[in-house]
């Protein structure tokens, strides 16, 4: 009987190790289970997030892409506007110039008038003749 007992005490022992190692097993098993949906979800968050990352950088290319066409036109609108600038300052300058020219022009035109009127009155006054042609006014004797 003893061996028979110790038989029955073995074979229970057997069997609740068994019983043990299957309910470790299944416990092991869905926690696994849990890991990998766990670890499928977060890999589907991280597909997600990648596609939305995707969709960013995308935005902040055709951003990037409109602001190097903007700072493009900018240059050429300060290019236009410089030369224009520098075309206006030349077209006064030269303006200045001619309104000047113009200036010396009447304050010559005036002074040589003035040069004329006062050799005009000297003839006049003075009436310069010939000495050869002989007066025939009196007033012409009397100065002479």
């Amino acid at each position: 009987m003893a061996a028979s007992a110790s038989n029955l005490a073995s074979e229970v022992a057997q069997a609740f190790l068994t019983a043990l190692d299957t309910s470790l097993s299944r416990t092991w098993r869905d926690e696994e289970r849990g890991w990998r949906v766990e670890d499928k979800t977060w890999r589907g968050q991280d597909m997600d997030f990648r596609v939305e990352e995707r969709d960013w950088w995308h935005l902040e290319h055709l951003w990037r892409q409109e602001n190097r066409k903007w700072r493009k036109e900018d240059v050429e609108q300060r290019v236009l506007e410089n030369a224009r600038w520098i075309w206006l300052r030349y077209a006064e300058k030269n303006r200045r110039d001619v309104e000047e020219k113009s200036e010396q022009l009447k304050s010559i035109s005036n002074l040589s008038a003035l040069i004329a009127g006062f050799a005009v009155v000297a003839f006049v006054e003075l009436q310069f003749h010939d000495p050869l042609v002989a007066p025939t006014h009196v007033h012409e004797l009397l100065i002479v």
